[in-house]
């Protein structure tokens, strides 16, 4: 059981025991700017008494539509303050997608961030009888519409009732509906997982324990607030435990901001390890002989010393030795270019990352530490233990949770963490939820000491017309750390063969090229182009040759474009959409079956 009931009442904590320590970075003109714990729950009992003006009761829904700032914490803190239910809404949306959810759950407000999400609003205003008022973070071109209110307006009203507000703390039900966050909908529409403030705070605490974090710890965060595993990083645990939290500017500027915070804690999904792993085995390729061997040499024992701790708990004095030098010359340099300088616990979770990728960052001595959960047990499940991970698992059960796997190799979850149910849905979550068990959906194995492997999505694995299984996934993985590749979704569900469509990364192409002399074709060439199409089926036989020949990769097509999260093919956690692109490119994949292919 947590120490507070809900989160308010942490927060609460933390600005009365450390009221000047830092909460929030954010940058604004190129500075990075501190909020104290104090001025932090300032804000949030100001927005609260703000909403109770506006008339909100306990119960009531408060959409959230905005990308990560110190506004949308405050917001939705303030919502659960006054014994609403906050609902965040992914800013990258479509106008149809944000109204469904909007009307689905009967949201009474809506925080928008600008006039660009209110449009979106706007757009099916007549289909959201519930929906009373706009808050917006940034008013500016904003249409004049009933029930629009600026968030300095919104303050201004509850500047006078923060004391109110706080009294009002000692009403909230900790086994109340807190949050619904819709799920990310690899398939069909979203559905919206009910959490109650107890279940929020029993995985951060059960979190807690594992991560050994505390007030001098600091993250980034750049992942979508509206995904679990941002809301619990960001806020959850972050306000459970007190440690700062740098406000970041997006994916795109990830790499930059990692450099200028150097958090000790880092979250990250397996494609951004990913990415980080091809470029810098790019850039080695192009390194001087010497210096790739000196490389190589620093690796080498950087490996050597994670297995040795792994096993044993301490160094050998040789191998200590060693490792001083090659921290030295190499190792520690490296993680600061990477803005990894000072982080002691470096996570990554919402997808499976390959054993090599894993293998390769401990030799430079970020030991990654996957994770699994999902929304429905509030985002963590399993954890691998800092001192003894294996690559290619996810770790064992986290502390207060029951994790074992079902007859069919289902994995299923127990614990004061697991969801509520699904919004006007009872079908599903008595489908979802039996006898107390999360039934996740995703398989996997688990091991004499409790390490569970996640082998596939129960609707991902393909079974090919000759009757064999294969996990697309582990596949996809191993193509996916060569430089130049982006994105791959294998096919061959019921097919005589594997196929797969392949997306670029042109930027890791581009250098591949530079150090060759040569000139990228333009993007609508790439395709088609006879040496990009040679260098992908060098990687292809790579994988094929360690894989049985009913899981090799027959033939593949080069795609024009990325897949995006604007266009519905990955999910905000960047996770392909198998069914949304295999219908899209339908007519593509069956000439992969012809009669020219069979």
């Amino acid at each position: 059981m947590s120490d507070f009931p809900t989160l308010p009442h942490a927060l609460r904590h933390n600005a009365q025991a450390t009221p000047d320590a830092v909460a929030l970075r954010r940058k604004h003109g190129g500075t990075w700017h501190d909020i104290s714990w104090a001025a932090y729950w300032r804000r949030v009992l100001e927005a609260a008494a703000g909403l109770k003006s506006l008339g909100l009761e306990p119960g009531d829904m408060v959409a959230m539509l905005s990308t990560n700032r110190v506004e949308w914490l405050v917001g939705d803190l303030a919502t659960l303050a006054i014994g609403c239910v906050s609902v965040p809404i992914y800013p990258s949306s479509i106008a149809e997608a944000v109204a469904y959810v909007v009307g689905h759950c009967g949201a009474r407000a809506v925080f928008v961030e600008d006039a660009g999400q209110a449009c979106k609003l706007h757009e099916h205003r007549g289909e959201l009888p519930h929906l009373e008022h706009i808050i917006a973070f940034d008013p500016e071109g904003i249409a004049d519409t009933d029930g629009l209110i600026s968030w300095e307006d919104l303050l201004e009203r509850g500047a006078g009732g923060r004391d109110a507000a706080e009294q009002g703390l000692e009403e909230l039900d900790p086994a109340a509906l807190a949050t619904i966050i819709y799920t990310s909908g690899t398939t069909g529409p979203p559905k919206g997982a009910m959490i109650s403030h107890t279940n929020m705070m029993s995985m951060a605490e059960s979190l807690a324990g594992a991560l050994e974090a505390g007030e001098g710890d600091s993250s980034l965060s750049f992942l979508p607030l509206s995904h679990v595993a941002e809301r619990l990083q960001g806020q959850i645990m972050a306000i459970r435990v007190a440690y700062t939290v740098n406000m970041g500017e997006g994916l795109p500027a990830v790499a930059q901001n990692l450099v200028e915070v150097e958090p000790t804690i880092l979250v990250c999904v397996p494609r951004l390890w990913e990415k980080y792993y091809a470029r810098i085995q790019s850039t080695l390729q192009d390194a001087p002989p010497l210096r790739r061997k000196l490389f190589d040499w620093a690796t080498g024992v950087g490996l050597a010393a994670f297995h040795m701790r792994a096993e044993t708990g301490r160094l050998s004095p040789s191998l200590r030795i060693q490792l001083d030098v090659a921290d030295r010359l190499v190792l520690s340099t490296l993680r600061r270019k990477l803005g990894m300088g000072r982080g002691r616990r470096f996570l990554s979770g919402a997808a499976p990352l390959s054993a090599e990728i894993g293998r390769f960052f401990a030799s430079l001595g970020i030991v990654i530490q996957e994770v699994y959960g999902q929304t429905e047990c509030v985002g963590v499940c399993t954890f691998n233990p800092a001192e003894r991970p294996r690559f290619g698992t996810v770790g064992v059960g986290l502390a207060g949770m029951d994790v074992r796997i079902a007859d069919d190799g289902e994995i299923l979850v127990r614990g004061p963490n697991v969801f509520m149910g699904y919004l006007h849905d009872e079908a599903a979550t008595a489908e979802t939820v039996v006898d107390g068990w999360l039934h996740t959906g995703d398989v996997g194995v688990m091991d004499e000491q409790g390490y569970i492997k996640i082998t596939d999505r129960k609707k991902d694995i393909i079974v090919t017309a000759g009757g064999k299984n294969v996990s697309p996934q582990n596949i996809e993985g191993r193509l996916k750390t060569f430089p130049g590749v982006s994105q791959v979704v294998v096919i061959g569900d019921k097919r005589k063969f594997l196929s797969a469509l392949v997306t670029l990364d042109r930027e890791g192409l581009e250098e591949l090229w530079e150090r060759q002399d040569r000139k990228l074709p333009i993007d609508e060439a790439l395709p088609d182009d006879d040496d990009v199409r040679k260098l992908l089926q060098g990687y292809v036989d790579e994988v094929n040759g360690r894989l049985s020949s009913y899981e090799t990769i027959k033939t593949f097509a080069v795609l024009a474009r990325d897949f995006t999260v604007e266009e519905g093919e990955l999910t905000p956690s960047l996770k392909v959409k198998r069914r949304v692109i295999q219908q899209r490119h339908e007519a593509l994949i069956d000439s992969f079956y012809s009669e020219k292919f069979s």
